[in-house]
């Protein structure tokens, strides 16, 4: 009788080991399922898409045009009717100064062969900045800003989002552990209860008996509230995962491999950037204040007809700090004539009162570049000083997995010892089923102590981006 009441114990313990899914099957389950997951697997599309349009603003420009007049009259109030068309493209280059390339063309001929004149034009331009700023090198400290920054928020939300369903997990064990030492005491103290009924040895009015029942009340209360506890967290874990929650497989030991690097992690690149970047905008304000720009254009324009023309005109242009100075040659051919021009034109201010406001600006942005070193020194001190934690984070874990081994270990001697003692009718069923219960809440701690591990992990997966 005692081996059959055992045997029935022992069933409604390892029933739930039947059926079981791994952590990695939850986890895959719940990212399928979890609309905060997928909003962040669409957020980082959208970012993706940000960053081919920065991208793109680095390839050569194109710009083409074209029209066509099929009702094109040479003068007005004539009969003379014929064809106008023309087109144009304007190349710009993907560099800081600017540089533009033009070309256009036309033809107007009447219909009756008696006129055709056709048109070429060619132009570029091109700016030379000696400042020393550079509008591409901010361009691109942003491109990869927002690269860096894109690829970190996303790995980084990845793995926050896998230890929170393994905190889930882990919490739905200690649901578990806990409902099986509370059914445990409430059977214990059932049948102390069942045994005074029987044998009679307590009046029901008597104190023990009271505190025995009050006793019964109260671990039958607290299981009663433990196992809504645990069904709301099932439910909830369902609603996550799309899965029934079973026995949870073996689970993988921890990887616990801190990288330290010595410039940092992503986190600290960006705090580097974002120097960079502050010196760019110091750079582009003095440009401003102080500039020092030549400009360089020249156009050439063409006809082909009974009076072919050829005009030529360029400008060379220097701009200073409150003064600019250019020079625009030109000349235009006729088979008549020659006809050569030149404009000469400059300026010169003050500043006026705009010299205090450019200051002060110029004077922010210099404290913006010494904040962002400042903030990088910080970030980069926070990463060490982040190590060091999490190397002794660590050691604590590998101690307390030791010592969780250690104990379901010791947990499983005392079992098989008691079971043997029972055998022989040296223990009773009680010291058994008392014993295999330290087995399976060793089980759950070591189980729990991985899956911090695991959780640990991550966190070490995020520092090391």
């Amino acid at each position: 009788m005692k081996r059959i009441a055992l045997f029935i114990f022992l069933s409604l313990i390892i029933v739930s080991s039947i059926f079981s899914i791994s952590l990695d099957e939850i986890i895959s389950g719940a990212k399928e399922l979890s609309p905060t997951y997928q909003n962040m697997i669409l957020s980082y599309e959208n970012s993706l898409i940000n960053i081919r349009s920065l991208e793109n603003k680095d390839k050569i420009g194109v710009s083409v045009s074209a029209t066509v007049n099929p009702l094109y009259e040479e003068r007005l109030l004539s009969e003379e009717k014929g064809m106008s068309a023309s087109s144009s493209a304007i190349l710009t280059l993907p560099n800081n100064g600017n540089t533009t390339l033009s070309l256009g063309a036309g033809v107007t001929a009447l219909y009756d062969g008696s006129s055709t004149v056709t048109t070429l034009s060619l132009g570029a331009s091109h700016v030379f900045d000696f400042t020393g700023y550079n509008s591409s090198d901010s361009e691109d400290l942003t491109l990869a800003s927002t690269k860096y920054s894109t690829e970190l928020s996303k790995n980084t939300s990845e793995l926050n989002f896998e230890k929170t369903v393994i905190n889930t997990v882990s919490a739905l064990l200690g649901y578990e552990k806990n409902i099986k030492k509370l059914e445990k005491s409430y059977n214990d103290q059932k049948a102390l209860v069942d045994k005074m009924d029987t044998l009679g040895t307590y009046s029901t009015t008597s104190t023990t008996y009271i505190n025995a029942v009050n006793v019964l009340n109260q671990y039958e209360a607290s299981l009663e509230s433990a196992k809504k506890q645990f069904e709301n967290a099932k439910a909830n874990f369902e609603k996550v995962s799309g899965m029934e929650w079973t026995e949870l497989d073996e689970l993988p030991e921890p990887v616990l491999d801190l990288k330290v690097y010595d410039n940092g992690n992503t986190s600290v690149l960006l705090k580097s950037l974002s120097v960079s970047s502050a010196a760019e905008s110091y750079k582009a304000q003095l440009a401003k204040e102080n500039p020092m720009n030549l400009s360089l254009s020249g156009k050439i324009n063409g006809s082909i007809s009974d009076t072919s023309s050829t005009s030529i005109s360029g400008t060379v242009a220097y701009t200073g700090d409150n003064w600019s100075l250019s020079v625009a040659p030109g000349v235009s051919i006729t088979k008549d004539k020659t006809t050569p021009s030149v404009t000469i034109s400059g300026s010169w201010s003050n500043g006026g009162t705009q010299n205090t406001n450019d200051d002060d600006t110029l004077k922010a942005a210099s404290n913006k570049v010494l904040s962002a070193e400042n903030d990088y020194r910080d970030a980069l001190s926070s990463y060490f000083e982040d190590a060091q934690s999490l190397s002794l984070r660590i050691l604590s874990w590998q101690a307390s997995y030791s010592n969780s081994k250690a104990a379901l270990d010791y947990a499983k001697m005392v079992y098989e010892n008691e079971k043997a003692m029972y055998e022989y009718g040296f223990s009773t069923e009680k010291d058994v089923n008392a014993a295999l219960l330290n087995v399976i809440s060793a089980e759950y701690d070591l189980k729990t102590t991985i899956l911090d591990g695991l959780s640990l992990e991550r966190d070490l997966k995020i520092f090391a981006l």
